[in-house]
């Protein structure tokens, strides 16, 4: 029994240490080939360490062909693209201009509910919204929303963002405890009426400035002779 339990553990970190090796884009949405090497280092693993009758230096050697192999497929799929494509497949079209491509989801065993299912993760309410769904060699899937139909931003406002402070901005390292203080900091805010009036203040000055933003946008809009020939 204790031998299936160091063999597992060895097995374990080995391929922890051949996967740390392949790098982040094995540990992506699969490409073809990286699931192909991904599968079989899982039946390796379990392989080596539920039947000993297999050599552990012979799983390992398995396991660093496979390595060897996904990073020298990466290296040749950079240096040509047509060797990537052949390798990862190329990007379907499923919808174009709010027209599902039915000749596309045919091609790719892609039904409609599953269409209808992709779009909702996308937070897409209308197949009229989109002006083109893609559907990914990774087999995730890709929504490029109209121009007309897309949120209004804080830059199309003329609204100049200034990050708080006391932001947690998700593209810093930041530690644990600046986290865990910061969402200290917040409860106290939110338990002190004085603090409230102040956050309330500021949306309310925020609200006047987009509300004046909107007024000179359609002052312009209305200028005589905009727009007429």
């Amino acid at each position: 029994m204790l031998v299936y339990v160091v063999r597992a553990m060895a097995m374990y970190l080995v391929a922890l240490i051949v996967i740390r090796l392949m790098g982040k884009r094995a540990l992506g949405e699969l490409g073809l080939f990286d699931f192909v090497v991904m599968t079989g280092v899982g039946h390796i693993l379990t392989s080596v360490a539920l039947d000993q009758s297999l050599p552990f230096y012979e799983g390992v050697a398995v396991l660093i062909t496979l390595a060897a192999l996904e990073y020298g497929v990466a290296f040749l799929s950079i240096k040509s693209q047509k060797l990537n494509r052949i390798i990862q497949g190329r990007p379907v079209i499923m919808i174009r201009n709010g027209k599902i491509i039915k000749e596309n989801l045919g091609k790719e065993k892609f039904n409609v509910d599953d269409l209808m299912q992709e779009l909702r993760k996308q937070g897409v309410r209308d197949v009229n919204e989109v002006e083109t769904g893609i559907l990914e060699p990774s087999g995730g899937f890709s929504v490029i929303i109209r121009g007309a139909d897309e949120p209004v931003s804080r830059g199309d406002l003329g609204i100049e963002w200034e990050p708080d402070p006391n932001s947690i901005l998700t593209y810093d390292d930041v530690t644990r405890e600046k986290i865990f203080t910061a969402n200290l900091e917040a409860l106290d805010v939110m338990g002190n009426p004085t603090s409230i009036y102040v956050l309330l203040e500021d949306i309310q000055g925020k609200l006047n400035e987009i509300l004046k933003r909107l007024d000179c946008l359609e002052g312009e809009s209305n200028r005589p002779g905009d727009g007429v020939i």
